[in-house]
């Protein structure tokens, strides 16, 4: 039977410093010294801050730049200082991975809940193109906080897809104008999931929208200043549960194709 190394009373590194590579059956394939054995790094709590004096270019040169691994016990915030932000194209956040998680936040010195206050404003009315984009990312929990966001029409001010599982709270998703079916305050789809909660909407051709077997766990939400036209909407086996207010349509409350379902 195997020791453990203090119990050993003669212990050279040559013979005992190794971990030993088995099949299933039992049978040793190989072995490793240990010394060679790399332990993966606890990277810790980082913190990357912006301005409103930024353009954003600069800011998305910043958001490349960061490691994509964020290890377990470990997080990485993306704060977005106080003030309005004049954007010209989409802001990604894109590939990351890992059992940490990511922060993307305004000021976490306002309330909780639902409000229309926000002291950060990304606004991408220039941009002819979403807002903030998040995709590809592999992690347990993403939060998207207290921002305030102006999208141009045909365009979703906080477009979340293709894997991830989010927790979006207390922003204020707008769109200049909701002429186009694109226009949209929160759009979950491609296989990611969200529970959404205490967010406004206004202005939008939908205000929540999930598709593309995306799930969205909508509760207490609620439209303001110019309804959207359509409040909920889930399409493509999309599914949307509610809990809670809701936000309200000018044509419709709920609207829904392809397999969507809102429970």
């Amino acid at each position: 039977m195997a020791k453990k190394l203090n119990e050993l009373s003669t212990r050279t590194p040559v013979n005992t410093d190794y971990m030993y590579i088995t099949t299933n059956d039992g049978t040793v394939e190989g072995k490793q010294q240990l010394i060679n054995i790399t332990e993966l790094p606890v990277q810790g709590n980082i913190t990357v801050t912006f301005n409103s004096s930024q353009t954003r270019d600069e800011i998305q040169t910043i958001i490349n730049e960061q490691d994509r691994y964020i290890p377990h016990g470990s997080s990485i915030t993306f704060q977005f200082s106080n003030g309005t932000y004049t954007l010209d194209d989409t802001l990604y956040f894109l590939g990351f991975y890992g059992s940490g998680y990511i922060n993307i936040w305004g000021d976490h010195s306002q309330t909780d809940d639902l409000h229309t206050n926000h002291n950060v404003h990304l606004n991408f009315t220039s941009a002819g193109n979403h807002g903030i984009n998040c995709a590809h990312n592999r992690m347990p929990i993403i939060y998207v906080e207290h921002l305030k966001i102006t999208a141009d029409d045909g365009y979703s001010a906080l477009l979340v897809q293709r894997q991830g599982f989010f927790t979006i709270r207390y922003n204020y998703c707008i769109s200049v104008a909701k002429t186009s079916s694109g226009s949209t305050g929160i759009y979950v789809t491609s296989g990611s999931a969200a529970l959404v909660e205490d967010n406004y909407v206004s202005n939008n051709y939908y205000g929540l929208h999930v598709g593309n077997n995306g799930t969205l766990d909508s509760t207490n939400n609620d439209d303001t200043g110019t309804q959207p036209n359509y409040g909920l909407r889930a399409s493509t086996n999309g599914i949307l549960g509610k809990n809670g207010t809701q936000p309200a349509g000018s044509t419709a409350n709920e609207s829904f194709s392809i397999g969507g379902k809102i429970l």
